[in-house]
């Protein structure tokens, strides 16, 4: 026992490691792939630029993320460049038409200060640097709908716009904005793969939205016609507001003289709406003693005449267009490839496994414990039984015979083969229950008898020459 006892710890052991092995088999693939999407994940928000970082397509910053480059060129091109750090200085100087507005990051500016661009003159262009699904709803941008890649990719104009025609292919393709609401805005034109969109209000100044800052940085402004297309962009005019924002602003303020709706200074604040009068919907900014903010776009009215305010729609989650589509169909394929991996090797996960028993028990103890179990219950008759079953099935086998064989066939073969009387046959295959303990051990000894003188004697020998060793019984010539 003390040698085997480390062969069946070995044993033990090395079939818990094949059973981890097959385990992992299963879990590493998927936990492997999720780690791998959390770490590109990482990897990706990690080299996005700063929104709040100074540098970021800044005009005097000459880091990579800056915009230096862009503002030497503008200025190359006889533009005056007016850089702003607030919105409403930004709107005011461009209000007097005649410049160009570049907003470089309208995710900063505030909603209000957005949908005053519809009350710049026409002579005046906005240019407005890759706006996200959460400005163009706040800023009520007539685009419907976004979609956005990882990266963004070159590809041709594919427009007759004048500034894109002269440079070529540009690097603009990141974000892709929709068709345009007609009650909002008219196109003018719609370039590079649905990224750059130029629309315009009546009597209100046009504005071009790009879908990438990449052609405005230094590091990426030497690429393609990405220098062309943005030079191109910000010269149409003598001079350019640069509104180098990177804070998020308050809400204007708010002015209660009337009198300053038409004043230079009516795009830098909002006066505040007439309850009786709502008029202008855009800037629901409540006045004096109204109670409820004035509809905004969207709203209805009930035919009582009270104004049912209706929630204004919400925004998409921005993390369903932070990946391109490519990637849900990857995850989706790579999802069922572990699901049908799993469903495959789970038929069968490897050869039977050998285990040892702990315990060994001889098959005499088996049956003497088994014994004991029938004697304690005094079952006498189903032991007999249980042997006379086993007898059976063995003489039929010796005397090959049908599995089914008949009681007479089975006691006329025994008779022919043994030598014995066909009732003491008949009587120890067949006869009544033992009454006592020593009947059932008589009968039991008649039952070797029986078959030994099947497997041992000839034809004519009588059980007479039998050791007298179990009680006689009716019929029996001894």
């Amino acid at each position: 026992m003390t040698a085997t006892a480390p062969v069946r710890s070995a044993q033990r052991s090395t079939t818990a490691k094949k059973r981890s092995k097959r385990w992992l088999r299963l879990v590493i693939p998927p936990v492997a792939l999720l780690v791998l999407m959390l770490l590109g994940t990482v990897v990706y928000q990690w080299e996005q630029p700063d929104l709040d970082d100074a540098d970021y397509l800044g005009p005097t910053s000459h880091a990579g993320i800056g915009a230096a480059d862009l503002a030497d060129r503008v200025r190359a091109a006889g533009v005056q460049i007016i850089p702003e750090r607030k919105s409403a200085d930004a709107l005011v100087a461009a209000s007097s038409g005649n410049a160009t507005l570049l907003i470089t990051t309208p995710q900063l500016v505030h909603r209000f200060y957005l949908r005053m661009l519809k009350l710049l003159p026409p002579s005046t262009r906005v240019v407005i640097i890759e706006p996200d699904a959460a400005v163009i709803t706040d800023g009520l941008l007539p685009m419907v709908g976004t979609a956005r890649s990882y990266v963004a990719r070159t590809t041709a104009p594919g427009c007759d716009y004048a500034p894109a025609v002269r440079a070529g292919a540009a690097e603009v393709v990141r974000t892709r904005y929709g068709p345009l609401d007609e009650s909002l805005g008219r196109e003018v034109a719609r370039c590079y793969a649905d990224s750059l969109i130029v629309y315009q209000r009546p009597g209100s100044a046009p504005v071009t939205v790009v879908g990438s800052a990449d052609p405005f940085r230094n590091d990426r402004g030497d690429e393609r016609g990405n220098a062309e297309l943005t030079t191109a962009l910000l010269t149409g005019a003598p001079r350019l507001v640069w509104l180098d924002l990177h804070r998020r602003e308050p809400p204007p303020g708010v002015t209660n003289d009337p009198g300053l709706a038409g004043a230079p200074e009516a795009p830098a604040s909002l006066r505040p709406v007439d309850p009786e009068n709502p008029g202008e919907t855009d800037f629901p900014i409540p006045g004096p003693g109204s109670t409820a903010r004035p509809p905004a776009r969207g709203d209805v009215n009930s035919d009582d005449g009270d104004q049912e305010q209706e929630q204004p729609p919400q925004p998409p989650n921005p993390l369903w267009s932070a990946f391109p589509p490519w990637t849900y169909v990857v995850t989706a394929m790579l999802a069922l490839g572990v699901i049908m991996l799993a469903v495959a090797m789970a038929r069968r996960l490897g050869a039977p496994v050998v285990e040892p028993l702990p315990v060994v028990v001889r098959s005499s103890e088996t049956a003497l414990g088994r014994g004991r179990l029938y004697q304690r219950a005094r079952a006498r008759a189903e032991s007999l039984q249980v042997l006379r079953h086993s007898a059976i099935v063995r003489l039929t086998r010796l005397l090959r015979l049908d599995a089914d064989v008949t009681r007479g066939v089975l006691i006329e073969a025994v008779t022919a083969s043994s030598g014995w009387p066909p009732p003491v046959v008949d009587q120890t295959l067949f006869g009544p229950p033992p009454a006592t303990d020593a009947d059932l051990v008589a009968a039991a000894v008649r039952l070797e008898q029986l078959v030994n003188a099947v497997t041992t004697e000839q034809p004519g020998t009588t059980p007479a020459t039998q050791p007298n060793t179990a009680a006689p019984v009716e019929g029996d010539p001894r």
